[in-house]
């Protein structure tokens, strides 16, 4: 059989030539992607299926029945449910926000220490060691108001007890109890955020620095019209990294207030919890999964999109 030949093996070979790259790129990652494929297919489809099903965790064994969209359906006429995600998207922008600019503070300051640069970022990163429900029952006992160290403190400058700035409980005001789930979240993560922007500000270029220096730009433009725009690689992965991991957060509020005081603190991963495991209404949690999960997603991709535009305009 003779080779092909023509103007068809000829647009053949150009599209290769012209896409090489990419193509020795995606067969580097293809083993990585088809196992993560293979492990992360089930579990959504199981979460998927289970989701149009009316279950009872209460009686196994009295089957699931198919109601397509129903649990859908129910879960977005739920306030409890609408407020739950609407107090987790506080956390998230509150908690994520302060870790950022706070991270950043941290990693331009440690990109300009020398000595003993790696002792200060192991201990740095020893809240983001630590189980997040091992944080949060630390801070709850901390700012418990009968012995917490963190309640007597505020007390002696006038924050809390009676004729302080806060009237009542740290943890039992709703307005207090959501600040100190976003200070514990901001307390553990930011050393998170701190690393990924100090490998980000470790892997730029200085030749633009040194331009800069020529021209003779103070630190702020530096820090504005160079750092900021080479940092935003990193920067989005940091955010999108945080964003998502923080839209699950269950157990700081578990451990720190379980929800209250009145649902205040009661995010939605938390009413999932109870929706699933108290109530014993599978089908909706496995809904609820869902839903939060492609709000999620949608935030991100916006988040992600957003940043590639600018980044392509430039």
């Amino acid at each position: 059989m003779q080779p092909a030949t023509g103007p068809g093996l000829r647009r053949r070979r150009g599209y290769l030539a012209r896409h090489r790259e990419a193509l020795t790129g995606l067969s580097f990652i293809a083993p990585a992607a088809l196992f993560l494929l293979a492990v992360m297919g089930f579990p959504a489809l199981y979460l998927l299926r289970h989701s149009l099903n009316a279950e009872d965790f209460a009686n196994p064994l009295g089957g699931a029945r198919f109601i397509g969209l129903g649990n859908y359906a129910s879960v977005l006429r739920n306030h409890e449910f609408w407020q739950s995600t609407f107090t987790t998207a506080k956390i998230v922008v509150a908690a994520v926000g302060l870790e950022f600019v706070i991270g950043l503070g941290l990693a331009l300051l440690l990109q300009r220490v020398l000595a003993g640069r790696r002792i200060l970022v192991a201990v740095m990163l020893i809240p983001a060691m630590m189980m997040p429900i091992a944080v949060g029952l630390m801070w709850r006992y901390m700012l418990d108001d009968n012995y917490g160290m963190v309640a007597f403190y505020a007390s002696k400058v006038g924050l809390t007890g009676p004729g302080g700035l806060f009237s009542g409980s740290i943890l039992g005001t709703a307005h207090t109890a959501l600040a100190s789930i976003v200070i514990t979240d901001v307390w553990e993560w930011t050393p998170f955020m701190a690393l990924i922007l100090l490998a980000g500000l470790q892997s730029l270029p200085v030749e633009p620095y040194e331009a800069a220096l020529v021209d003779g730009a103070s630190a702020w433009q530096e820090f504005r019209l160079i750092t900021l725009p080479l940092l935003r690689g990193a920067i989005t992965v940091a955010l999108l990294i945080r964003i998502a991991d923080a839209m699950r957060i269950l157990d700081i509020v578990f451990s720190m207030t379980n929800g209250g005081p009145a649902n205040a603190t009661q995010t939605a991963q938390l009413y999932t919890y109870r929706v699933g495991f108290e109530q014993f209404h599978t089908g909706l949690a496995f809904a609820q999964v869902v839903i939060v999960a492609v709000l999620t997603i949608a935030v991100c991709g916006l988040i992600f999109r957003q940043v590639a535009r600018e980044g392509g305009a430039r």
